[in-house]
């Protein structure tokens, strides 16, 4: 895998045609997760993604839209506007090199611009292709669901916790809470966590492990490769 740590000698050769870049955040976690949670997952899928795909591997964006966390110690955030230039910038740095495919990896779900974006360069650039799979977590198919509350998971619940679990078990402390508010994920689009859980917890960490981590790293790597070979082939 191409990544920062191969020299620009070492990419001129290989002549990398695929780029993966995720997008992290860097916003509050509720007591038990660090605030860094969503870009320590999507680095490592990314990471994994890229090896699969003999791609060119971009560090994640640490910062996306966490505004709604805001008031929250520790949440950083970017505009959209922001990040939509971020993206532009990137892609735009990529086609400039003869890197015509970028697969992007939202690794947060408030990142809504990320879409219209993606549509807009594509459009704009027809020689250049950027995707992005919609499902955050995959399930394993003939299996029974990995995480046993995903209809109830919006942020720091089972899902997270798992994977924090899975990939840096030092840093998930002891001080779980399992909170749902009573009311739909949309309110987060006009109001703040805070609002609706001084906890700044939506879903049932309780219930995470690493076990479950484990499979569904390795879940949604597999869903997200499979993904990445048939889209581009569609749009080439």
């Amino acid at each position: 895998m191409l990544d920062d740590r191969s020299t620009s000698a070492a990419i001129a050769s290989a002549k990398p045609t695929i780029a993966v870049l995720g997008i992290g955040a860097i916003e509050q976690h509720s007591h038990h997760l660090p605030i860094g949670t969503d870009w320590i997952a999507v680095s490592e899928v990314s990471q994994r993604v890229a090896a699969e795909l003999n791609a060119l591997w971009i560090p994640a964006i640490p910062f996306s839209m966490s505004e709604c966390h805001g008031p929250m110690a520790g949440t950083v955030w970017l505009k959209p506007a922001t990040l939509a230039a971020v993206l532009r910038d990137v892609a735009q740095s990529l086609r400039e090199q003869d890197i015509r495919k970028l697969l992007v990896l939202n690794g947060h779900g408030g990142n809504f611009v990320i879409e219209p974006t993606i549509q807009a360069i594509n459009q704009e650039f027809p020689d250049f292709r950027i995707v992005m799979p919609s499902e955050v977590w995959a399930t394993i198919v003939g299996e029974p669901p990995i995480f046993e509350t995903a209809g109830t998971e919006v942020h720091a619940g089972e899902s997270e916790t798992s994977t924090e679990l899975y990939l840096n078990p030092d840093n998930v402390k002891s001080e779980r809470v399992d909170y749902v508010p009573p009311v739909g994920r949309e309110f987060l689009d006009y109001a703040f966590m805070d609002q609706v859980s001084p906890d700044g917890m939506w879903g049932t960490s309780s219930k995470g492990s690493a076990a479950k981590g484990e499979r569904a790293i390795a879940a949604q790597v597999h869903a997200i490769v499979a993904f990445a070979k048939q889209a581009f082939e569609v749009l080439r």
